[in-house]
C-alpha cells in the first residue's frame, strides 16, 4: 500500500488512510472541525485535515441535549441523529435551536470528535391569506367553493424553507356582530358555501392559517371578509329581464346597441361560477337573445353581400334569404328596428317580369313544337340531319337561358329533351359502324351488320329519320356482303347435282379437282351466317356428294387393283376371280349417283377374268346345258336391260336350270356369282315394293305422306341396280300420290313473310301477322326449317306484343291522361309505330298538338299565381284570388296541370290563409271577462307568425287587437 495517499469517503463507512497523530484505542480526541453555516437546510461538513494519518471507518452526527432531571441535570448527553452517518450533514428543520456535533471513528478504534455548533432558531413569518374561486370581488354565492391563496411562509433569520417542510392547517369563521365564530368541520384549504348560508346568517366568511416548520409555528392574521350574497346572480337576472319588453318584443332601440348589451350580459354570465350560473333562472332568455342576434346578423350580412353573388346562383340565394326571414317569429322580428332588414329584402326580391317572360316562354314553346313535322301519321323532326337539329336546339336553349329562372320551369321541354336524347342515341348508333372494317370478310361484315340492324330496328321513327343516308347504304352493303357468294355457291352446287347421276363425268385427271372443289363449297357454306346459309339450295346434296366421292374413291381403287393384277403374269385364276368378285360386289352396292362417279368401271365390267375348268378327263354329259346357262347368266352383268318382272322371271329360270345341273356341270357355270347377285337384287326390290304398296294403301293423308317420305329415303339408299328395277313402281307412287288440299304452301308462306316489311316499316296489320304466325306454328318441324324468313316473323311477333300492350294503355288512359299515352307512343320503334292504326296515330298527333294550345290556360294561371306574392308580401284580397285560381286549376286536365310549375305557391298561399284563420279563431274565442289565459294563447300564436303572415293577418283582421 502506498501510505502517502489519503482517501476520504463521506457516504459509507469504509477505511480512509490519513496521517496518524492520535493514540489507538477508544480515546476521544477533539481534533475534527465542523464547517458550514448552522442554518436549516444548509450543509455542515466534518473536516478531518488535522487528525493525522488515519483510516476512518465512519461518521455519526449527534444532538447534544442537557438532562433536566436526575443526577445528570445540566450534563449534556449525545443523541445520535438518525441517518446522519456521512461526512456531510444537511440541517433539518427539527435541528433548529439545537446543538450538534460529529464523531469520526478510525480503524484502530480511536474516535475523533468535533467541537459543537448551535443551529440558528427559525423565525417564521406568514403573509395574510387571500381567498380565491368566487365570481366577483367581495361577494360569494351559496354553493360556490372558496379556496385559500397567499399565506406564504418565510424564515426571517435566513433559512431557505422548502414547501414540503411546511405543514398548514386552516380554520374558517363567520362573523356575528364584531365576533368571529369558528365553523365546525371547516378546516380544509377549500370551503363550500352552504346553500342555506343566508338562512343561517352566515353573511361574512373569513379564514385563519397556521403554518408549522419543524417545531416552529406561525399563525396568520384573519383573511379579508367575503360577503355571502346572491347579488351577482340577482343583478344578472335583472339585466336579462331588461332585454325584453314582453314575450314577443325585445327592448331594443337600435340593433347594434342591443347586440352590445346582449354580449355584455353574456360576458357577465360566463364570468360566474357554475353554482352562480345555476341561480340565473332566466338564462334561456339570454340564450334566445344571443341566438336571435346571431340569426339577424347573419341574414343581414347575407343581404349586404347580394352583389357578390353570381347570376346563376342568384335565384337560390334570394330564395334562401326570403325563406330565412319568413321563419323569424314576432320576437325575432322585433330586432328588425323599423323593418329595415325586411325592406332591404323586399328591395332585392325582384318581382318576376311576368308579361315579358310568359311571352318569351310562349315563343320558345312554339319553337320547340316546330322541331317536329308529321309524315303519314308519324312524327319526325323537321331537321334532316343531326347538325341541323343540334343548331335548332342550341338556339332554343339560348333563349331559355335568357328567361328568368322562375319561368324557365314553365317551358314545355319534353320534346326538347327527347330531341337531345335522340341525338345522343343516333351518335351512339353511328359508332356501331366502326365494326364494319373494310378488311373484314363477308361473314364478319354480315355478322356486324346484323347487330347494327338490330340496333337500328330499336330506334323510333324520329330517330331513324336522323340517321344519315350514307349509313343506311353502308348497312345494306354489309348485309348483302354474302349475296354474290350465295349466288356463286348455288350455281356451283347446281352444276354438281342431278336426280340419278352426278353430271360431272370425273376422270383420273380431274378427280382431285372435284374433291377439292366440293370440300371448298362446303367450307364456304359453313362460313356463311345463319341467314345467308338458309339461302343456299342443295346443300344436303353437296354434302352427300362429298360422302359419295369418298365411297366411289374406294371402289375406283379396288377396280384399279384388279386391273393391275390382270396385267401380272402367273397370277392364279382363283386370286383374280376373288379380286374381281370383291370389286364387282362393292360396285353393285353403289347407288346410281355413286356409280356415276366411278370413272374406271369399264375395267371391271368389260374385263372379267378367264376361268378354266378342269374336268380331269371326264366331261359331264350336261356340259352343253351348263354352257348355255352360263351365257344366260352373263346377261345379268347389265341389269339395266331388264325390267323387274323380266329379271325376276330370268333369275327364277336360271336358278331352276342351275339346280338341274350335275355337280360336275355346275363347275362350268363360272359366272354363278352374277346369278347370286341378281337374286339378291330381286329380293331387295320385292321388299321395297312392299313399302311402296303400304304407302299406296294408306288412306290417311298425313300418314301416307310420312310413308311416302320413308319410301323416298329408302329408295335413295338402294344400290344402282335395285334403283333401276324399283324405279317403275317408285315413280308411279310419286306420280299418283293423292293431293293434300290442306298441305302448307311453304313457298307462299315464306314469300308472304318476306313482304311484311318495306322501308323499315310494316306493310301489314297486327291481325295479318298473327295469321302468318299461326300458319308457321302449324308446320311440321321439317317444314319450319324451309321457312328462311322466320327471323322476320319472329321480330314481328315481338312487335305485335309491344303494340298490343300499348293499345291496352291507349284504350285505358288516352281519354283521361293523354300525356302518358303520348310518351308511351314515342317509345315505340318505327316498325312498332307502323302497326298502330292510322286512326289512332292521328288521334295521338292531334292530342300532342292540342296540348300546346291548351297550355295557354295553364300559362294564365301561372301568371295569376305569381301575382299572389310580391316582394315577400301577399296581395290584397288574397282569399278571393286564391279561391278563383283554385277553381280554375281544378278544371285543368292532368297534362295541363303539369304546366303549372309554380303550383306550390298556390298551395302555400292556401296553407298560410288557413294558418292565419286558425290564429284569428283564437282571438274570436277570447271571452269578454276573465280572458287573460285565452288572450295569452292568441298572443303566443300571433307571435309565431312570420312577417308575411303578420302583414296578411293585419290586412284581413284589422280589428283584432
Amino acid at each position: 500500500m502506498n501510505k502517502k495517499l489519503l482517501f476520504t469517503v463521506a457516504a459509507i463507512p469504509v477505511a480512509f488512510v490519513v496521517p496518524a497523530v492520535a493514540v489507538a484505542g477508544a480515546e476521544e480526541v477533539a481534533t475534527i472541525k465542523i464547517t458550514g453555516q448552522p442554518v436549516v437546510n444548509e450543509t455542515l461538513e466534518a473536516s478531518i485535515e488535522d487528525i493525522g494519518k488515519q483510516i476512518i471507518k465512519g461518521y455519526q452526527w449527534y444532538y447534544l441535549e442537557t438532562a433536566k432531571t436526575g443526577d445528570d441535570t445540566g450534563t449534556p448527553t449525545k443523541k445520535p441523529i438518525s441517518g446522519a452517518t456521512t461526512k456531510s450533514f444537511i440541517v433539518p428543520p427539527d435541528a433548529a435551536g439545537k446543538t450538534v456535533m460529529v464523531e469520526a471513528t478510525a480503524e484502530g478504534g480511536t474516535v475523533f470528535k468535533s467541537d459543537t455548533r448551535i443551529i440558528n432558531q427559525l423565525k417564521l413569518a406568514i403573509t395574510e391569506p387571500k381567498l380565491d374561486g368566487y365570481s366577483t370581488s367581495n361577494f360569494v354565492a351559496p354553493g360556490e367553493i372558496i379556496k385559500v391563496g397567499g399565506a406564504n411562509v418565510t424564515d426571517t433569520a435566513g433559512a431557505k424553507l422548502k414547501n414540503d417542510q411546511i405543514t398548514y392547517s386552516y380554520q374558517w369563521f363567520y362573523q356575528e356582530g364584531e365576533a368571529l365564530t369558528a365553523i365546525d368541520g371547516a378546516k380544509g384549504a377549500t370551503y363550500t358555501i352552504p346553500s342555506n348560508a343566508l338562512d343561517k346568517k352566515m353573511i361574512n366568511i373569513a379564514v385563519k392559517v397556521t403554518a408549522k416548520v419543524g417545531a416552529a409555528l406561525v399563525v396568520s392574521d384573519i383573511s379579508n371578509m367575503l360577503t355571502v350574497s346572491n347579488e351577482p346572480s340577482n343583478t344578472l337576472i335583472t339585466a336579462i329581464e331588461a332585454l325584453r319588453i314582453n314575450d314577443s318584443k325585445y327592448n331594443v332601440t337600435t340593433f347594434e346597441a342591443f347586440k352590445e348589451t346582449v354580449t355584455a350580459v353574456d360576458s357577465q354570465y360566463q364570468a360566474l361560477t357554475a353554482p352562480a350560473k345555476a341561480n340565473v333562472k332566466n338564462y334561456d332568455v339570454l340564450k334566445r337573445a344571443l341566438t336571435d342576434v346571431e340569426a339577424v346578423s347573419a341574414l343581414s350580412n347575407k343581404v349586404n353581400e347580394v352583389d357578390k353573388v353570381a347570376d346563376k346562383d342568384m335565384a337560390k340565394y334570394l330564395k334562401d334569404i326570403e325563406e330565412a326571414y319568413d321563419k323569424f317569429d314576432l320576437l325575432q322580428r322585433s330586432l328588425d328596428v323599423g323593418d329595415e332588414l325586411f325592406n332591404s329584402i323586399k328591395g332585392i326580391l325582384k318581382a318576376p317580369t311576368d308579361v315579358a317572360d310568359i311571352a318569351e316562354v310562349r315563343k320558345i314553346n312554339q319553337a320547340i313544337t316546330a322541331l317536329l313535322k308529321y309524315d303519314n301519321f308519324l312524327v319526325k323532326y323537321e331537321a334532316h340531319n343531326i347538325a341541323a337539329l343540334k343548331a335548332s336546339i342550341e338556339a332554343i336553349e339560348k333563349d331559355i337561358a335568357n328567361v328568368s329562372k322562375n319561368y324557365q320551369s314553365t317551358v314545355q321541354d319534353r320534346i326538347l329533351n327527347e330531341a337531345k336524347q335522340d341525338i345522343k342515341k343516333i351518335e351512339q348508333f353511328i359508332k356501331l359502324f366502326d365494326k364494319l372494317g373494310t378488311s373484314n370478310t363477308p361473314n364478319k361484315q354480315v355478322t356486324a351488320a346484323k347487330s347494327i340492324r338490330t340496333a337500328y330496328e330499336k330506334l323510333t321513327y324520329k330517330q331513324q329519320k336522323l340517321v344519315p343516308e350514307e349509313y343506311n347504304t353502308k348497312l345494306l352493303e354489309a348485309e348483302n356482303a354474302e349475296e354474290s357468294q350465295i349466288e356463286r355457291l348455288n350455281n356451283e352446287i347446281e352444276s354438281y347435282l342431278d336426280d340419278y347421276s352426278y353430271p360431272i363425268n370425273p376422270s383420273e385427271q380431274t378427280w382431285q379437282d372435284h374433291v377439292k372443289n366440293v370440300n371448298r363449297i362446303i367450307a364456304e357454306y359453313k362460313s356463311l351466317t345463319k341467314t345467308s346459309a338458309a339461302k343456299i339450295i342443295g346443300y344436303e346434296g353437296i354434302t352427300q356428294l362429298q360422302k359419295d366421292l369418298k365411297t366411289a374413291d374406294k371402289i375406283i381403287k379396288q377396280i384399279k387393283a384388279y386391273d393391275d393384277l390382270l396385267k401380272v403374269t402367273g397370277v392364279k385364276e382363283s386370286k383374280l376371280q376373288s379380286s374381281y368378285n370383291n370389286a364387282l360386289k362393292a360396285y353393285n352396292k353403289l347407288t346410281s349417283l355413286q356409280q356415276s362417279l366411278v370413272y374406271n368401271e369399264d375395267l371391271l365390267l368389260n374385263n372379267p377374268p378367264k376361268v378354266t375348268v378342269d374336268d380331269k378327263g371326264k366331261e359331264p354329259a350336261d356340259k352343253a346345258a351348263a354352257e348355255a346357262l352360263k351365257a344366260d347368266i352373263a346377261k345379268f352383268a347389265d341389269l339395266t336391260k331388264y325390267s323387274f318382272t323380266e329379271l325376276e322371271t330370268a333369275v327364277n329360270t336360271a336358278t331352276t336350270a342351275y339346280k338341274n345341273l350335275s355337280s360336275a356341270a355346275r363347275k362350268h357355270v363360272t359366272n354363278y356369282h352374277l346369278l347370286t347377285a341378281a337374286s339378291k337384287d330381286v329380293k331387295a326390290v320385292i321388299s321395297f315394293h312392299k313399302k311402296v304398296q303400304a304407302a299406296r294403301e294408306e288412306m290417311d293423308v298425313a300418314k301416307q305422306a310420312k310413308k311416302i317420305e320413308s319410301v323416298e329415303k329408302a329408295y335413295a339408299k338402294l344400290p344402282a341396280n335395285q334403283q333401276h328395277l324399283a324405279k317403275e313402281q317408285y315413280q308411279s307412287l310419286l306420280d299418283n300420290r293423292p293431293g293434300d288440299n290442306n298441305a302448307p304452301d311453304i313457298t307462299s308462306l315464306n314469300n308472304s313473310i318476306g313482304k311484311i316489311v318495306s322501308n323499315d316499316l310494316y306493310t301489314v296489320t297486327v291481325d295479318e301477322i298473327k295469321t302468318l304466325s299461326t300458319q308457321y306454328k302449324n308446320l311440321s318441324t321439317s317444314d319450319k326449317k324451309l321457312v328462311t324468313n322466320y327471323s322476320i316473323l319472329k321480330t314481328a311477333e315481338t312487335d305485335v306484343k309491344k303494340v298490343e300492350s300499348f293499345m291496352n294503355q291507349y284504350n285505358k288512359s288516352f281519354g283521361s291522361n293523354p300525356t302518358t299515352v303520348i310518351k308511351a307512343f314515342a317509345k315505340l320503334t318505327a316498325k312498332q309505330m307502323s302497326l298502330v292504326s292510322e286512326e289512332v296515330r292521328q288521334k295521338i298527333i292531334e292530342a300532342e298538338k292540342g296540348q300546346q294550345g291548351s297550355n295557354e290556360t295553364a300559362f294564365g294561371l301561372v301568371e295569376s299565381i305569381d301575382t299572389l306574392l310580391q316582394g315577400g308580401v301577399y296581395t290584397v284580397d288574397l282569399q278571393a284570388k286564391v279561391t278563383s285560381i283554385r277553381e280554375a286549376y281544378d278544371k285543368l286536365s292532368s297534362s295541363e296541370k303539369s304546366v303549372v310549375k309554380n303550383y306550390s305557391k298556390l298551395t302555400q298561399a292556401e296553407a298560410d290563409l288557413k294558418k292565419v284563420a286558425e290564429v284569428h279563431a283564437l282571438y274570436e274565442a277570447i271571452p269578454a271577462e276573465n280572458g287573460d289565459t285565452a288572450r295569452k294563447a292568441w298572443q303566443t300564436a300571433f307571435a309565431k307568425l312570420s312577417k308575411k303572415l303578420e302583414i296578411l293577418y293585419t290586412d284581413m283582421y284589422k280589428d283584432d287587437k
